[in-house]
Parts: structure tokens; C-alpha cells; sequence
């Protein structure tokens, strides 16, 4: 496959090495059943990682509801297979990865995207704001956002405290379904189950 899709919880909880160590494991993920057998050794040597940052990476999306990990046992021998959590999410192209920038800013990239509105390439989270949900300072952040915006990567608009990412080739082009469409119109119709989440996201209950 040329893509996957991944969570939209990241920003709120990865810090861009970890964002790109989690799509590097959802890229070895089964769609059908969004497991994962990958081991270890072979995620680093395909990220260029030690395996150590991969396995603080693991167990950080382990603490924050991302996956689950199951053991098994091989006689005197353990292999972990790891089950991801992907209930609101969107779809990244591998070509990423291709990209010659480093792999911090690849990461930060995908935090963004994980904070845009559904459907498209731009987030009205801006300055204190964007700190705020991310888990990074606001000097780290601001030293990512000049390094992407001088490669041309994205775009910031200082007077609609909008940021956009300019490159729609790295990510998914999804629709609106007629169900969010209509909510949007007539919210009263949404049921007692279903709820917007704080970055305008739609999730229907049953």
C-alpha cells in the first residue's frame, strides 16, 4: 500500500520523532484487522532509529490509548504484536518519507495535519493556542513551523491566525459524508450519543 491512515489524537500527545516513529508503524500495520507483528529491530532499521527511541515511542502510544500491545509466548521466546487504535483519523502517502527534510520536521508535519478540520489542509490553532494542545514549547514549535514555512511547506497567515499545509500531496483527500454535511446545517438532528470534539471533528455514535 501507498498509505495509511493515523490517528488524529497525535497532536495532542506525540512529539514529532514519535509522530514519525507512529507512522512508521502504521505503514506495517494490517487494514483489515489494524494489527501489527513488526518487530522491533526491523521498525528502527526502516526508520533509522535506535530500537531503544522505538521502544519509548511504543510505550508512549501504549500510555496514550494508541494502540495496544499483545505478547506471545514461543516456547521460552516473546513476540509482541501491537493493535491500533484508529477511530478518527487520516490518510498520510508513504511518499513522505521520501521527502529530504529531516525527520523531526516529517513529524511535526503530520501533527499538524492531525490538528486540521476535517477535510482539509489548514488549522485555525495559532500561537499560544497551538502550544496550548501540543506537547511541545512554544520554542520548539516556532523553530519547526520557520523551518517548514522557509521550505515551502506550509503557510502561515498571521492576520486569520490560520496555518495551512501546502503540500496536498502527502495526505488523503477525503470528503465530507451527507451525514456531516447535514449536521453541520441541522445539529439538532444529531443524536444523544453522537459529539464534536474540540478541534470541530464530527463522531457518530451507533
Amino acid at each position: 500500500m501507498d498509505y495509511t491512515t493515523l490517528s488524529k489524537e497525535i497532536g495532542a500527545c506525540l512529539n514529532p520523532l514519535q509522530a514519525y516513529i507512529y507512522l512508521g508503524l502504521c505503514l506495517h500495520t494490517d487494514f483489515k484487522n489494524d494489527m501489527s507483528s513488526i518487530n522491533q529491530d526491523t521498525l528502527a532499521k526502516f526508520l533509522k532509529c535506535n530500537v531503544g527511541t522505538v521502544q519509548r515511542a511504543l510505550q508512549m502510544f501504549k500510555e496514550n490509548h494508541l494502540l495496544a500491545i499483545h505478547r506471545d509466548r514461543y516456547g521460552w521466546r516473546e513476540k509482541n504484536r501491537y493493535k491500533l487504535i484508529r477511530t478518527n483519523w487520516f490518510g498520510v502517502y508513504r511518499k513522505i518519507l521520501e521527502e529530504d527534510i529531516p525527520r523531526e520536521q516529517i513529524g511535526f508535519l503530520l501533527l499538524l495535519k492531525s490538528l486540521c478540520y476535517s477535510h482539509c489542509n489548514y488549522t485555525d490553532y495559532y500561537g499560544k493556542d497551538l502550544q496550548k494542545i501540543m506537547a511541545l514549547k512554544q520554542s520548539m514549535i516556532d523553530n519547526y513551523l520557520r523551518a517548514l514555512e522557509a521550505k515551502q511547506y506550509i503557510k502561515r497567515d498571521r492576520k486569520k491566525k490560520r496555518i495551512t499545509i501546502l503540500r496536498n500531496d502527502f495526505f488523503l483527500t477525503t470528503k465530507e459524508s451527507e451525514k456531516e454535511k447535514m449536521m453541520k446545517l441541522c445539529p439538532e438532528v444529531m443524536s444523544d450519543d453522537d459529539y464534536i470534539d474540540e478541534h470541530g471533528h464530527y463522531h457518530f455514535v451507533g
